[in-house]
This record gives C-alpha cells, structure tokens and sequence, in this order.
C-alpha cells in the first residue's frame, strides 16, 4: 500500500531512508539499544517502512497509519498518537470488536496468528541435508518470543493471584471471537488475557501475544 502512495512523495526522502547515510544513522541507533545483533536488520526494516509511511501520512486512513507506526507508538509517540485506555475499558473494547472479523481482515489475523506460534521449518536443498529456515539462521524465532512472553503472563498471574479473574477475562475473549475455523479463538484470549496483565508485565510483552490483531484494531485504539 505504501509503495504504491510512493510516486507523489519527495524521491529525495524516500532514497534517504532506503539507501545512504540515514540508512546506516538510523542503523546506529537501532544497534545502541538491542542488545542482540540479530534483530537490528529486521528492526530497521520496519524503521524504514514507519518513516515511509510517515512521508504519505496524509494519503492514508488513520488507522492503517496507527498500525503501521504501532511498533514504534509505545516509545516514540507518533503524529495523533493516543495513549492506551484504562485496562477494562481496553478489554471492553477489544471484546466488542471481535465479533466483526470477516473475511480477509481475519484471515490475516489467522495467518499471523500461525505465524507466531509455528516453528520455522527445516528446508531441504539440492547441495545436502536440510536446513534451518531463514527465521532460524538469523536468531530470529516468534514462535519462541511468543511462548516465553505468554509464560511470563502466566507467572504473574499466579504471582499476583489474579487467577478466576484472568481466566474470565480469557473466557469472555474465547466466546466473542468468531467460531468459524480459522483459529483464532484461542489467540484472542491469549490477546485478552496480556491486556488485563499489562500493568505487570513489559509493555512489549503485550504488544507481542496482541500482535495477530494489530492490523485489525491497533492497540492504541482499544477505547
């Protein structure tokens, strides 16, 4: 969607942050602040993609610009950004919208939803044996980030002894999301859930298990 918006925008902008000197400044700082050097190539990307987006702002429909900029919102508010809700009225939101994922909108929820919680799988090549996927031979792995950041959730739950209280929140979750076989069931609860522990858990933590609904409603929004 951005690449196509890409014509009317300031080509000098745009090479700026795909190619040269911004390229390897925003690089430098991405580097200062991950402490694993396997994430910084997928972080700049993304860094590229916000300040892309951010050069055709006007020609985008908010909320797809609140969803794009979203990994970037909880630290480095972005134009209109609106901090999140109170926690109920977060879940509240979140409930009431989950009835209305159709079509390709929950399709992609599904598809992301897999995608954090599938392993990368070996590939066979034609030189020898199999081998790691792309996701694996760069240290990067959702499906490991996403466990250990749904472990985390459940250990402050029982630290915090929010138990009954959690498991309603999951419940009411699981019963709004469509039933249809998609898949996505259990992933809105897993959703719910991080929202009703965000007040004891890192914020990215949060973000993460929230991730397969991102594009359908950013998190910002939940109001």
């Amino acid at each position: 969607m951005i690449d196509g918006l890409l014509s009317g925008a300031d080509q000098a902008m745009v090479n700026a942050f795909t190619t040269g000197f911004r390229v390897t400044q925003v690089q430098a700082a991405i580097s200062k602040v991950l402490p694993d050097s396997t994430g910084v190539a997928a972080a700049l990307e993304s860094a590229q993609v916000v300040a892309l987006a951010i050069l055709v702002r006007e020609q985008m429909d908010p909320a797809q610009f609140a969803a794009i900029y979203r990994p970037f919102a909880t630290v480095l508010p972005g134009p209109e950004y609106r901090p999140p809700g109170p926690i109920d009225q977060q879940i509240a939101g979140f409930l009431r919208r989950l009835p209305t994922l159709k079509g390709e909108v929950e399709a992609e929820v599904s598809a992301v939803a897999k995608a954090l919680t599938e392993r990368p799988k070996a590939q066979a090549t034609s030189a020898g044996p199999a081998v790691a996927a792309i996701g694996a031979q760069t240290g990067l792995d959702p499906a490991a980030n996403y466990t250990a950041a749904w472990k985390q959730v459940i250990t402050a739950v029982s630290q915090t002894a929010r138990t009954q209280a959690f498991r309603a929140m999951q419940d009411g979750a699981e019963q709004a999301a469509p039933h249809d076989g998609l898949g996505i069931v259990g992933f809105a609860g897993v959703a719910a859930g991080a929202i009703f522990m965000r007040d004891v858990v890192p914020i990215e933590k949060v973000l993460l298990l929230y991730e397969p609904f991102a594009s359908a409603f950013p998190y910002e929004t939940l109001v």
